[in-house]
């Protein structure tokens, strides 16, 4: 993969916080797809509330008054665990160090992008009381579905919204509960149903696995079967998760995903699945296709990340895969089908 020389395309220095009291920590993750002759990124826009001294803030939506509440925990309170710079551990339960929402980032040329003044997904449900996160669209028959991460209090769970314009917002609710992240849908059906990739979280009896599942409208999920597992000692021993929606080709469905080895540290690699059986892979990559490699991939709110939700091809073959850097900014890189689909199959 070629990076773009414009990288970073994205950072929290670009758009502005919701209100006055909160400071933007992250643009991170973005879901890509070509509307109107724009390419239009939905960037996860991460908010935190100012700290006041001796303390930590932690912000959090309110449904019952419709609003974010600011909580202070003082940092001498021995509850507080502030190891891990995402999140902190109090009591027994985490909360997040930010609070996201999904943001609409438009562009020409698909290097020079402005932020819309609105989010277009903002936290307005109980499950979604911690954020909305890493977001995912796939165009189906002229509607544009948009899964993503809804973070609470309950879980992490899944919730999926539609568009056809990208200015109102259809919200579909919970499509799959918690613990579940990582939900791309595949652009057509298969054998008459739709299909998506999932990913369970990983447990004492279970590797965090990327799954295949199957539908009849887009909501109600079943026909569950894994697809592609952690294998030890590699670039991808901790876990794997889908990307963006996979591509159709001649020889099969060709996804980008995303791994993490013992350290934390993320890359992505390919893989490729058969067209009427995507549950089945052919062949997966054995070594990343891109890994943290520059300051800004190495550095950030959390280093040694490349994350990838969001993917554009052109008619000529061209991809352009844009993708989270650092959990702090959005970078992207260009290759093309061929590439990646001999990457798949070494």
């Amino acid at each position: 993969m070629n990076r773009l020389k414009a990288n970073p395309l994205l950072s929290p220095d670009d758009v502005k916080p919701t209100r006055g009291d909160l400071e933007v920590l992250c643009t991170l993750n973005p879901a890509a797809v070509r509307f109107n002759g724009e390419i239009i990124l939905l960037v996860r826009v991460g908010e935190k509330a100012c700290d006041r001294e001796g303390s930590v803030a932690v912000l959090q939506y309110d449904v019952c008054c419709d609003n974010l509440k600011v909580h202070h925990i003082s940092k001498d309170d021995d509850d507080l665990d502030c190891s891990d710079p995402r999140k902190f551990c109090y009591r027994g339960k985490t909360l997040l160090t930010s609070m996201s929402h999904l943001r609409i980032a438009r562009s020409i040329d698909g290097e020079h992008f402005r932020f819309d003044d609105e989010a277009a997904i903002f936290p307005a449900t109980a499950y979604e009381g911690f954020g909305c996160e890493d977001a995912r669209i796939t165009c189906i028959e002229g509607t544009y579905y948009i899964t993503y991460t809804a973070v609470s209090q309950f879980g992490v769970a899944v919730a999926m919204a539609s568009t056809k314009d990208f200015t109102d917002f259809r919200r579909h609710g919970i499509i799959f509960p918690p613990y579940q992240k990582d939900v791309c849908l595949f652009p057509r059906k298969v054998n008459g149903r739709y299909v998506c990739r999932h990913r369970p979280y990983r447990s004492e009896f279970n590797d965090a696995c990327i799954w295949t599942a199957r539908s009849d409208d887009l909501e109600s999920w079943g026909s569950h079967e894994v697809t592609l597992a952690p294998l030890p000692g590699t670039w991808e021993s901790e876990r794997v998760g889908a990307g963006p929606p996979p591509i159709e080709t001649p020889e099969g469905w060709l996804d980008i995903y995303h791994a993490a080895d013992s350290e934390g540290r993320y890359a992505l690699g390919a893989m490729l699945s058969e067209l009427d059986h995507p549950e089945r892979v052919i062949s997966r990559s054995t070594k990343p296709i891109l890994q943290p490699e520059m300051e800004y991939e190495r550095a950030g709110v959390y280093g040694n990340v490349v994350f990838a939700n969001g993917m554009l091809a052109d008619d000529d073959g061209t991809l352009t895969i844009y993708y989270g850097a650092a959990d702090t900014i959005c970078a992207a890189a260009v290759t093309s089908v061929d590439e990646m689909l001999a990457a798949a199959k070494c």
